[in-house]
Parts: structure tokens; C-alpha cells; sequence
């Protein structure tokens, strides 16, 4: 396990418009804002289109797994939840690992690691912590062959 303590410095209520890509508008955020390190706590809304990925088997990767291809939803998609971490990578830019749940039209739901192309139909309504004395890293887990969230005390 790995684990550090901080404070919550601010909070962010944050409502993207129309047409925004979830993941441009909270890296938008956060670089206008300076955040590095916090978390992703509630959002919800409407998409036009919903992408994201799902675990996959990859043998040939150290841990045996990872992200498969995009699932694309498009039509009108409710987004019941988002949350994530907000980090910083080895090149101090921001770094996501988000993950939402959505239903569509029909009521039928489904969840995973959202990619781009994650556009605002009516309103995405986000509340955003940062964090201080915490270090929020994604780094390379050598075990697992993918980049991990790594919480480092500062």
C-alpha cells in the first residue's frame, strides 16, 4: 500500500457548457487554477457522447492486463457519476485518471476509464478538492506496465 495525509486547500464548483470535452475542460481548470494534486469528488450531467475503456486481457503486459478499445456511446447519455485524481506527471503537467458511470436512453448503465471525446449535452456539474502536502504522482508501475497513482508525503 501506498499512502499519504494532507489537507483539502480549496474547493472548485465547476459547471462545463455544451459542447466541452470533460477531460479538456478539468485540465483547463486545473492548469488556469495551478492545481496539481486533488480529486475529482461528484460530477454529473448529460453527454452527447460518452467514451471511455474497460479492463482487457493483454498477456504480453507485466501485470496480464490493461485498457482495452474505447467503448463509444452517442446520443443523449446520462452521466450518473465521475470522480478521478488529479496529478502531476514527471513533466509537471496535470495528469487524469477519471472514471464515470453513464445510461443511456434506455436506462441501460455502464461504467469505466474515461478517454477523450467525452462531450457536454446540457450541463456537467463538478465539485473539485485540491489537496495540499500531498505529492499526487502517476508514475510507472514496473509490476503492472502501466502508469499508477502513486500518493507521495510531502
Amino acid at each position: 500500500m501506498k499512502s499519504a495525509k494532507g489537507q483539502i486547500k480549496n474547493v472548485y464548483a465547476v459547471r462545463l457548457e455544451a459542447g466541452e470535452d470533460i477531460i479538456d475542460g478539468i485540465t483547463k481548470l486545473c492548469e488556469q487554477c495551478s492545481i496539481r494534486h486533488g480529486a475529482i469528488v461528484s460530477g454529473i450531467g448529460s453527454l452527447s457522447k460518452a467514451s471511455f475503456c474497460d479492463p482487457a486481457p493483454f498477456p504480453e503486459k507485466p501485470g496480464g492486463y490493461g485498457y482495452g478499445e474505447p467503448i463509444v456511446l452517442e446520443g443523449g447519455i446520462e452521466l450518473i457519476s465521475l470522480s478521478g485524481v488529479i496529478c502531476e506527471d514527471d513533466n509537471n503537467n496535470v495528469s487524469l485518471h477519471i472514471h464515470g458511470a453513464f445510461a443511456d436512453g434506455e436506462g441501460k448503465s455502464y461504467a469505466g476509464h474515461l478517454v477523450k471525446e467525452n462531450y457536454v449535452l446540457i450541463t456537467v456539474e463538478l465539485i473539485i478538492e485540491e489537496f495540499e502536502n500531498i505529492y499526487m504522482a502517476r508514475k510507472l508501475d514496473e509490476e503492472r506496465g502501466m502508469m499508477l497513482f502513486t500518493p507521495i508525503q510531502i
